[in-house]
């Protein structure tokens, strides 16, 4: 017996089936009187050729998890960790920024003020996901400061030879960079 239609909203404990017409699939569980219910608010979806039954999310759950390659802005500079906001996880922008770690590197040399500054964008691979802490390397080649901020006057940054020069004081200063530093279209691409 279907409770429901193909593509109709249901809501968390709705019952869609019995589990002698489908099995339980995405976001659907069984109850013990053999009832298949959603478990989220969502659009049911009948796969009558392999006789499963799915509830597919009214809203994008924003997730990041390992392996996911970030945009964050650094908020916080200490001595081995910098603290930053996400705000784009793989080329997509965040609805609502997360906070994550900047972890440190065994290579790493000196302070982490030495290869981030308070404002820097950066980017970042999530090396951890751990009770909803967030952990980022940017050791790799390809990751690091894409757009530095002067740690002086917080004047923008530009790339001059091997070193960062500010444009509006002069400062120079080191940064860990990507090579494509101050790319403003490979910066919009991860922000869509």
């Amino acid at each position: 017996m279907v409770f429901v239609k193909d593509g109709e909203i249901v809501a968390p404990g709705e019952p869609l089936c019995v589990e002698e017409e489908f099995e339980p699939g995405e976001n659907v569980k069984k109850h013990n009187d053999g009832i298949l219910a959603s478990i989220i608010s969502g659009v049911v979806k009948f796969d009558h050729s392999k006789r499963i039954v799915h509830v597919k999310p009214l809203k994008k759950v924003e997730e990041i998890k390992v392996g996911d390659t970030v945009l964050a802005q650094v908020k916080e500079v200490q001595d081995k960790i910098a603290i930053v906001n996400v705000i784009s996880a793989n080329g997509s922008a965040l609805k609502h920024p997360k906070t994550a770690v900047i972890l440190p590197s065994k290579r790493m040399r000196g302070s982490l003020e030495e290869y981030v500054g308070i404002g820097d964008l950066v980017i970042g691979m999530v090396v951890t996901c751990f009770t909803g802490i967030i952990g980022l390397s940017i050791w790799r080649p390809n990751l690091g400061v894409i757009l530095g901020v002067c740690n002086k006057c917080s004047g923008m940054l530009i790339k001059s030879g091997r070193t960062l020069v500010c444009t509006r004081c002069g400062e120079k200063q080191k940064r860990k960079i990507v090579p494509y530093y101050g790319n403003l279209e490979r910066l919009a691409s991860m922000l869509r």
